[in-house]
């Protein structure tokens, strides 16, 4: 895989190679996608770290263009430097990098720190066969039936209690949330990303990262789609005072996150006033139900109908 490295702040003067290759006779060619690799310094974690930026075909012939912060799951953690290819998995990325999907947007996939898990017996397996490669054409479409599980459709029973609070959990997307941020801003700045169209989204623990960021900086986000990942309703004011559009999917027969734990929020938001709530089960499908919601166009067309005014 060929991708292109960039160093934290970004070079000056790149943007003017631009008006040098619109001289040229006949119209532009449209520019190919671009994988770049960005490094910064993480306060969080003391170290250097990367993370991508997916630019989409004809980037370099628009002005601006719509933005996805995408948060990964629990299983593609790692030290974002040799590690960072197993954000490539699963996700919007995924689609327009692997599958070669003409999304028109630019992508942020970061990586989220081991914090205390790099002992979990999961990564101790964890090979580098698991990354998916790029091929020369678009690779066959994963199965979404195997997203399916034998165990019956669970229905929409009740909430659980949420035991802890909406802060507890210290090592998800929360724990380095300012990064997260500088990463929006400077791919605003330095690769034409819209800030009225930065959309996040997120799978699984990503799913619960979603809902936290968004309710913790609802000026940032114009829509937000959390797939199989709750959220606490005290997020709930937050993201309903500021009417965010959000889309939260959940897998019906979802043993990791049952979809019974998915309504504290929604039904919060909707007692606040919030008037674009949508929430989308699939019932016949299991935790990885993000195959199929990313795998799709409904969402993307979804997230393209929204900005910020």
């Amino acid at each position: 895989m060929t991708t292109r490295r960039e160093l934290f702040p970004l070079v000056a003067g790149a943007a003017a190679v631009a008006p040098m290759a619109a001289a040229a006779k006949g119209p532009p060619r449209a520019s190919e996608p671009e994988l770049r690799r960005v490094s910064y310094r993480s306060e969080r974690m003391g170290a250097e770290r990367d993370y991508f930026v997916y630019l989409p075909r004809g980037f370099r012939q628009q002005k601006s263009w719509p933005v996805i912060l995408f948060l990964h799951g629990d299983g593609e953690r790692g030290d974002a430097k040799a590690d960072l290819d197993y954000v490539l998995c699963h996700g919007p990325l995924y689609e327009a990098w692997i599958q070669r999907r003409d999304l028109p947007f630019v992508i942020i996939s970061p990586q989220l720190p081991m914090f205390g898990q790099a002992d979990d017996p999961f990564f101790k397996q964890r090979t580098r066969s698991m990354i998916p490669q790029r091929a020369e054409s678009p690779p066959p479409r994963p199965d979404e039936n195997t997203a399916r599980l034998d165990q019956p459709l669970q229905g929409a029973a009740p909430a659980d209690p949420f035991e802890n609070g909406a802060d507890a959990d210290t090592e998800g997307w929360q724990a380095i949330e300012p990064e997260l941020v500088a990463m929006i801003d400077q791919t605003v700045a330095r690769f034409r990303g819209d800030a009225r169209r930065v959309h996040v989204t997120g799978l699984s623990r990503g799913g619960f990262g979603t809902w936290h960021f968004a309710a913790r900086y609802p000026e940032k986000v114009a829509a937000l789609v959390p797939v199989v990942g709750y959220g606490h309703p005290d997020l709930a004011e937050p993201i309903a005072k500021a009417k965010l559009p959000l889309w939260q999917f959940a897998g019906g027969r979802d043993p990791a996150v049952p979809v019974r734990q998915m309504y504290s929020l929604p039904n919060r938001l909707e007692a606040l006033g919030h008037p674009q709530v949508r929430f989308t089960v699939h019932a016949d499908l299991g935790h990885f139900t993000w195959v199929r919601v990313y795998g799709g166009q409904d969402v993307y067309t979804w997230m393209l109908s929204h900005a910020k005014t």
